[in-house]
């Protein structure tokens, strides 16, 4: 592929317009969520949500926060509906090892390491007794900018239970090479800004940091193929912004995660995301979000055997067009007209039979990446 070379990202509130009628819909067809028992949790293996926010409070940065209510109003509803807020190092293990999770499994996640986490987040996370991990963009930390956690205050929230993972020394898009660089010469610089990071962290925070395995936040949540590889080669689980739960058949190098914004994080949103399930998908083409060409992709997926799921796909907030393959295990979706520039994504949901949805997001790159 030739490098993309003058990549921006689309707008959040570009985003913030594919998932309102998303939700809308989702919330017109769904019943009440029913409490799945230890015995149904063992048989389906694996399963959790992972929720990713970035800011807490800043009202000055709308993309990017949730209000100090909201974030409130989203762990009482955890409380409430009696959710297992779990470690990210728990979840991880539990999918290396095929062990089944505690019903309504979720991990808390942040992005940037931007000081309302240590100052508005948590403490209330904190006083809950409640795990949770801070993904850190080093480069910023090292040079001292204003806004990001020092070391010294992630090292007192790692004195009452942070942990911390790896989001880059650059946070720059990761997959994108630089006019006429090589591929060997790109995977090289990646290659070395990751491990940068990740020194980094475990020089200044030592245990606290993910390590076994370590965990790579991808910048942006974009990533290519190869990009996944070289996560890969060099023994890291990577992390995603593209939504939908984690289950078994997870691509370990692209684990979705939920992302929280002010603007959509109503708690009838939230609470269909808490609620969500992995859509059983063992394989999809084309699995590289990046794309040399404008044209809406057709995406095919291939469920499970005995699924038994009845899958609707949407995309910039409308039902796609779904052609079954192979009825019950494959079919086939494709979008109208060209991707906008920048991020976008098919969304695949289908009710699991008590209340909640099985959830599947495709990411597409066209053209743009990274802010």
């Amino acid at each position: 592929m030739a490098p993309i070379a003058t990549l921006k990202t689309a707008s959040m509130p570009a985003l913030i317009s594919i998932f309102s009628p998303l939700i809308a819909a989702l919330l017109a067809l769904a019943g009440p969520a029913v409490a799945n028992s230890a015995a149904d949790s063992a048989a389906r293996g694996p399963e959790a949500v992972v929720l990713m926010y970035h800011r807490v409070g800043e009202a000055q940065f709308p993309s990017t926060n949730v209000t100090e209510d909201q974030f409130r109003a989203h762990l009482d509803y955890l409380a409430a509906e009696q959710f297992n807020v779990i470690g990210l190092e728990t979840l991880l293990s539990a999918l290396e090892q095929g062990q089944a999770l505690p019903p309504r499994s979720i991990a808390i996640t942040f992005d940037d390491g931007y000081r309302s986490v240590g100052e508005v987040a948590h403490p209330l996370l904190a006083e809950r007794g409640w795990p949770y991990t801070v993904m850190v963009n080093t480069g910023p930390v090292d040079d001292g900018f204003e806004g990001h956690l020092s070391w010294a205050e992630m090292r007192a929230m790692a004195a009452e239970g942070a942990r911390f993972g790896n989001h880059s020394h650059s946070h720059e898009p990761l997959f994108v090479r630089a006019e006429e660089e090589t591929p060997s010469a790109w995977r090289a610089r990646i290659r070395d800004d990751i491990q940068t990071a990740q020194t980094r962290l475990e020089q200044e925070l030592g245990a606290a940091v993910h390590s076994s395995p370590a965990v790579l936040a991808y910048p942006y949540g974009e990533y290519n193929q190869s990009l996944l590889e070289l996560t890969e080669a060099l023994g890291y689980i990577g992390l995603g912004q593209h939504s939908g739960a984690i289950g078994a058949q997870a691509h370990r190098q692209a684990l979705p995660r939920f992302p929280m914004n002010e603007r959509y994080a109503a708690i009838e949103g939230f609470a269909l995301k808490a609620h969500s399930r992995p859509l059983p998908v063992v394989a999809h083409q084309p699995s590289d979000p990046v794309r040399e060409r404008a044209q809406a992709p057709r995406l095919t997926v291939t469920l499970a055997a005995s699924s038994d799921v009845a899958p609707t796909c949407f995309y910039q907030g409308e039902p796609l067009s779904l052609t079954w393959i192979e009825p019950g295990e494959r079919f086939a979706v494709a979008g109208e007209g060209d991707l906008p520039v920048g991020r976008s994504r098919y969304n695949c949901t289908a009710p699991d039979g008590e209340g909640n949805f099985y959830w599947f997001s495709q990411l597409w790159i066209y053209a743009k990446a990274g802010t």
